[in-house]
This record gives C-alpha cells, structure tokens and sequence, in this order.
C-alpha cells in the first residue's frame, strides 16, 4: 500500500511539474508576442517612443524582461525572459508589416 501512495505522489509530482513548466511557456511566448507588436506599432509610430524602449515596457508589463531587440525596416525581432517560480524561460517573436512585393 506504501508503494502504491509513493509511485501516486510521485506521478503527481512530476505532472505538475510538466504544468508548471507549460504555464510558464505560454506566459512567455505571450509576452513576446506583445513586446515585439508594440515595438512594431512604434517603429511605424503609431505609439510614441522607440521600439525597444516600447517593446521592454510591454514586457515588463507582462512578467517578462527583454533580453535583446533588434529592428529592421520597422519589423521587430525581440527574446524575452520570464521568470516563473521555479522556471527559466525564453521565448522569441517578430512583428511588422508585410514586405512590399514590387
């Protein structure tokens, strides 16, 4: 009967640690997304300041740090990272408008 609680609370144990993990996956690929859209939005100037600057306070709001940002022709690549508990995560996004074709 030991055996059958310790193998239960192991199993447990490793299921919400796959969770944990999930969760902090999703919040951070979220809070890239975010970042590397309002850097967009500003690189095109739809919202004041730069687009890093616009892209580390979307982050910042969510959770997130940036941990690098680089524009280009007004598409914005940014990688966060989220610290979630005990979880480390990066996550990467990119934002712009569409080329021109032409």
């Amino acid at each position: 009967m030991v055996g059958v609680v310790t193998v239960a609370m192991v199993l447990a144990t490793a299921l919400l640690a796959a969770a944990g993990t999930r969760v902090a996956v999703v919040r951070s690929q979220g809070a890239a997304d975010a970042a590397a859209v309002a850097g967009a939005a500003a690189a095109v100037g739809l919202v004041r300041g730069g687009p890093c600057a616009a892209a580390d306070r979307t982050a910042r709001g969510n959770g997130a740090r940036v941990s690098s940002c680089d524009v280009a022709d007004a598409v914005v690549r940014v990688r966060v990272h989220l610290r979630s508990g005990p979880f480390d995560v990066e996550a990467v996004a990119l934002a712009g408008p569409p080329p021109v074709d032409g």
